[in-house]
């Protein structure tokens, strides 16, 4: 907490600001291996492209990104997959507004992220559920601001089952 702050511009939230932190860029190897691991079809989308890791290994999919000007948030077309690296202080918003547009999503996050809302919890279970946490390093290792777990963990319509848990080889960012 007290780090940096920047300007936010969501819908209904243009006096909030989201924390330095949240711009936190992944590492191009990692979004590529990710997209390779699940290996998406159909309509992509990237809703925080920031400097294109995932958008670059999903070629032609839509993409969002706030500080180019184009928000999630207003972003209402259906799609069959999600894969980005959400702003961890508004991933909970992320997170309901993704369920609305997509059957798939897969969010590269600290592992924790995923459980930290009993709330949160409860409307995923309504609308589906994780069916993959795929460990990719510790935040540290990665350079992101978190010591936590991080993974990229596949929420998916519809799903009620067990969840997988598999592990990136070698995730170690160039």
């Amino acid at each position: 907490g007290g780090g940096a702050m920047i300007q936010g511009a969501l819908p209904g939230m243009a006096d909030t600001q989201a924390a330095a932190e949240d711009v936190v860029m992944t590492p191009p190897s990692i979004a590529l291996s990710i997209v390779r691991h699940f290996a998406p079809s159909g309509i992509l989308l990237d809703p925080c492209r920031g400097n294109g890791a995932f958008s670059d290994a999903m070629p032609g999919c839509d993409w969002c990104e706030i500080r180019d000007g184009v928000d999630f948030f207003a972003y209402r077309k259906p799609v069959d997959w999600i894969v980005s690296n959400p702003p961890y202080s508004l991933f909970s918003p992320f997170m309901r507004h993704a369920m609305t547009v997509a059957e798939n999503i897969v969010w590269l996050i600290p592992i924790n992220k995923a459980w930290n809302s009993t709330k949160l919890i409860r409307e995923v279970a309504q609308w589906g559920g994780i069916s993959e946490t795929h460990v990719v390093a510790s935040g540290s290792e990665l350079g992101f601001p978190v010591g936590f777990a991080v993974g990229a963990v596949h929420y998916k319509r519809g799903f009620y089952g067990g969840m997988r848990l598999s592990f990136m080889e070698q995730a170690v960012a160039p």
